[in-house]
């Protein structure tokens, strides 16, 4: 039987978030490009866990349902007394307000090449902060981030095939 490598939103997220409303977790592969550079498009899988409104703040990673029915993984950047406001970690533009009943999930955990990441582990959360302060900046930094990716990348395959 082949392995299925893309499903879609529409069909795979009736699945995860009946499995988290049974209080189960889920883990799903990241697709897009508007986590960057925190979270990579196929390379990167996040853990998904129920969550209410009053256990999110700055700087979590959240899954949400627009009302337009698409899915979304961003960050929590404002929080308000009923609503709160995100954003990609690779955008500027900023989605809101949301509102509790739009929210799914939260992503307590990532997973790169194998290892797992703590998202409430120091590190983690500084970075994310620090990020967040910086919405203004990250088109250029973001810019900065593919070139020096493209840089390694060459010179890995020159070591590789030299």
């Amino acid at each position: 039987m082949p392995a299925i490598s893309q499903v879609k939103s529409e069909v795979l997220f009736p699945v995860v978030i009946e499995c988290l409303n049974s209080g189960q977790n889920a883990k799903i592969t990241v697709t897009g490009n508007s986590m960057l550079p925190f979270l990579r498009e196929f390379k990167d899988s996040v853990e998904l866990t129920g969550v209410r409104f009053e256990q999110i703040k700055r700087g979590d990673i959240v899954l949400i349902r627009r009302y337009s029915g698409a899915y979304v993984l961003h960050r929590v950047l404002k929080k308000e007394q009923d609503c709160f406001y995100m954003v990609g970690d690779a955008q500027q533009w900023i989605e809101g307000p949301l509102y509790p009943d739009q929210l799914i999930a939260k992503v307590p955990r990532v997973w790169r090449k194998g290892k797992e990441i703590d998202c409430e582990s120091f590190l983690w959360k500084i970075l994310s902060l620090i990020w967040l302060r910086l919405r203004i900046f990250r088109r250029k930094m973001l810019r900065v981030y593919f070139i020096l990716s493209k840089i390694k990348l060459k010179l890995t395959r020159g070591v590789t095939t030299g």
